[in-house]
């Protein structure tokens, strides 16, 4: 089989109970990829050896490459794979999610739909505990990929632009192990921010969707795998919050994107809105937290964004949950 110019990178991190489920997804392709770059991110657990003992018992047609670094992060875990890969495509994939047999094979003609598109999607159905729940992730948001995009004649796919940017901003519909990307369009916008823990796939992807559309089909080619330690979880809605908001606030101050009055008033208002949600859920956890949250608000974006959000509500809401901590 002639593989395809598509790098797999996958970033690791203590994942020996999922990194075989996904390295035998990709061996199941039927459109091969030209190499695999797996990244472990300083794991505590055996997930380099487990690595190198697939390679060696499965010896498969493309290279499989592992880079063993300190770790970093899911970002620099991303851009070091990034950097070591040399196809003219770049296919995610999480260490715990898997690849549905045509997935490569899926993005690779989805792309071609559209002479110029740097990037396609699709898209996937969760899985709790082995069991893959039967509605697509997407039917869990509003369908983004189909309401946000433009309807490509005699297909099942859709043109998603820069037109996008006001729903992309208030969060990230791609998921990352259903996204394949240009090479050359990624080195040309820059890697995934390092300095963000979470929302650093939204901030890249609206530097790129500003570049070039993407193509999304809604064929399912992923499973996503749903779990305690998944950084989406709600027990990490905080912290994801503050990344999310420090997201927006590195978008709306990014000259080179070019954004217009109508883009900017966007991320006002999503800054706003999201500011509102942040400060309810720091009340939850006791006055401390919620003055961790004013204090956040006021250095990220001034007292005027801060006070803006309070209400009397949350304060009470602030005094009741006061034996609470972070």
């Amino acid at each position: 089989m002639v593989p395809s110019d598509v790098s797999v990178v996958i970033p690791a991190y203590n994942a020996e109970s999922f990194i075989t489920d996904a390295l035998d997804s990709i061996l199941r392709q039927t459109l091969l990829p030209a190499e695999v770059i797996v990244v472990n991110d300083g794991s505590r657990d055996r997930t380099a050896h487990t690595i190198e003992q697939w390679i060696q018992q499965h010896q498969p047609a493309y290279p499989v490459y592992l880079i063993n670094q300190e770790n970093k992060g899911i970002a620099a875990t991303r851009n070091q794979g990034i950097q070591r890969a040399s196809s003219t495509w770049i296919a995610f994939l999480d260490a715990d999610d898997v690849f549905e047999p045509l997935h490569l094979a899926v993005l690779l003609q989805t792309v071609a739909l559209h002479p110029g598109a740097i990037g396609a999607f699709a898209s996937g159905h969760l899985m709790i505990d082995g069991a893959v729940l039967e509605a697509r992730y997407d039917d869990y948001w509003d369908n983004p990929g189909v309401t946000c995009g433009k309807k490509l004649d005699g297909v099942d796919a859709y043109v998603i632009g820069k037109s996008v940017f006001p729903r992309l901003i208030k969060g990230n519909f791609i998921k990352p192990s259903s996204l394949m990307v240009s090479r050359a369009q990624v080195n040309a916008v820059g890697l995934f921010n390092v300095d963000l823990g979470t929302a650093e796939d939204r901030e890249f992807l609206v530097r790129l969707i500003m570049r070039g559309d993407f193509v999304y089909s809604p064929q399912s080619i992923t499973r996503y795998r749903w779990h305690d330690d998944n950084a989406s979880q709600v027990k990490n809605a905080r912290r994801n919050m503050e990344n999310g908001l420090r997201a927006l606030k590195i978008i709306q101050g990014n000259a080179s994107l070019g954004l217009s009055t109508v883009e900017l008033k966007a991320c006002t208002e999503t800054i706003s809105t999201t500011a509102r949600e942040y400060f309810y859920l720091s009340s939850l956890n006791g006055l401390l937290v919620y003055w961790k949250g004013i204090c956040f608000m006021r250095d990220n974006f001034g007292w005027s964004v801060a006070l803006v959000a309070l209400n009397l509500k949350n304060i009470a809401r602030s005094f009741f949950h006061a034996g609470k901590r972070s």
